[in-house]
């Protein structure tokens, strides 16, 4: 396996890292279409590595085979959406219980200075957005479990991908963030786990309803502007 000049990383992986983060910055989008020869002409890399990182974002479920296109960036219907935020719901539920009985004095006090500074940015969507991604991290490494962190993390990561708008773009949603972070907090630090697995479920439900709304009124707009322009 090739690796660049520091001799202790791959090129397979530096071509994960480029596509993952060109997607997850949205700068691929649901539907655009991927190739080992792309890739390996936009990284001056050979096919072997450029196939490997491909493979490996096939196989998170960030890229899809299509029929007649090849690799495409995956876009996910209502369904998958559901089916996304079920998964998601188990996961932050199971997390927010176990922080409660796991976290540390530190985490706690951490944790609710985060919710006091996440106050302080909810007139900036996009600083809220890496605030909240940086919040659930840290619930997530309160539980004391690795592997849920592990695949908590890249269902985060599969939802994030493919938001074409962040739900906290609504001033709305933003403020019920807010309220359920606070919650959230209040029972992890009273060591309540029923309570912090109640609220979290209510979270992540919240969220799915809101990705529902904004998809359903991104596609619409999107219509009515390919109809103008018809």
């Amino acid at each position: 396996m090739k690796t660049n000049r520091s001799g202790n990383v791959s090129l397979g992986d530096i071509a994960y890292q480029a596509i993952r983060e060109a997607i997850m910055t949205n700068t691929m989008k649901p539907g655009d279409r991927l190739s080992e020869y792309m890739v390996a002409d936009w990284l001056k890399i050979s096919r072997t590595p450029a196939r490997e990182g491909l493979r490996r974002l096939e196989s998170e479920g960030l890229l899809t085979s299509h029929q007649r296109r090849g690799l495409v960036v995956a876009s996910f219907d209502e369904a998958a959406v559901h089916e996304l935020y079920a998964a998601r719901d188990l996961l932050e539920s199971t997390v927010a219980a176990m922080a409660a009985r796991f976290a540390t004095d530190a985490e706690i006090s951490a944790l609710q200075h985060m919710v006091e500074r996440e106050a302080a940015l909810a007139d900036t969507p996009e600083a809220m957005f890496e605030h909240n991604m940086a919040f659930h991290k840290l619930v997530s490494e309160a539980a004391r479990n690795r592997y849920l962190v592990k695949f908590l993390q890249s269902l985060s990561d599969t939802i994030s991908a493919h938001r074409r708008v962040s739900t906290l773009t609504n001033l709305k949603r933003r403020a019920q963030v807010l309220r359920d972070h606070r919650e959230l907090v209040n029972a992890i630090a009273s060591r309540n786990e029923e309570t912090a697995r109640t609220v979290a479920a209510r979270h992540i439900q919240g969220a799915m309803q809101a990705r529902l709304e904004m998809e359903r009124s991104v596609t619409a707009a999107e219509a009515a502007t390919t109809r103008a322009a018809g």
